[in-house]
């Protein structure tokens, strides 16, 4: 398509109108899928595993979204900046229940909320542009809701055209996605965490 710079430049321009701290656009080959990433779902268990309609094994496999991401030519690459707590910032042995308390506040976690505000808006953005085929993943667990409605209860999810996946649960290597874009993350307590979407780019 004509103009493909000048749209990647308003995209840019747009995210960090909307709120982005870092934003870049990348080749979707850039975009590492590993099947470890989605075995981190499981391994320790999350509290959303089967539980959330937008978490594994709810979502689709990760052989199947590697085969759909092919079809992609760039990414839209967001970040957000938060001073809020995470798991790497605590100083209490990692076990199940600090665990599902610190999902359980993530939950009303303004930043995650942010995060996924700005990918919804940032794929309706990028479909004007003439990216029909943009697709938006948030980078946790969806947030909208105080719970799921979840597997099994039979009942559709209250905010389909809202509602995304999270990179991870498609087997998104977000940690060295984000180092080989030059937008790296860091598990560690002295920096602050930085919560990441991306909107993958026909």
């Amino acid at each position: 398509m004509p103009n493909t710079q000048k749209r990647f430049r308003e995209l840019t321009v747009e995210a960090r109108k909307r709120g982005a701290t870092k934003t870049k656009v990348i080749p979707a080959r850039n975009i590492i899928v590993d099947s470890r990433a989605r075995l981190k779902c499981s391994i320790p268990l999350c509290d959303n595993y089967g539980k959330h309609l937008l978490c594994p094994p709810n979502v689709m496999p990760v052989d199947e979204f590697r085969r759909a991401l092919e079809s992609y030519k760039h990414a839209l690459l967001l970040q957000i900046e938060s001073d809020e707590d995470s798991l790497d910032k605590s100083t209490k042995h990692l076990d199940r229940e600090l665990c599902i308390g610190l999902e359980n506040a993530t939950r009303a976690r303004r930043s995650e909320k942010k995060l996924m505000q700005l990918v919804e808006e940032m794929e309706a953005f990028a479909f004007k542009k003439g990216f029909y085929l943009a697709a938006g993943l948030s980078g946790s667990e969806c947030v909208l809701c105080k719970s799921c409605v979840g597997q099994g209860s039979k009942e559709p999810c209250r905010h389909p055209f809202r509602a995304r996946p999270s990179m991870q649960a498609l087997g998104i290597d977000v940690a060295r996605t984000c180092l080989l874009a030059g937008m790296p993350i860091a598990f560690s307590s002295e920096q602050k965490v930085r919560w990441t979407g991306i909107i993958l780019l026909d």
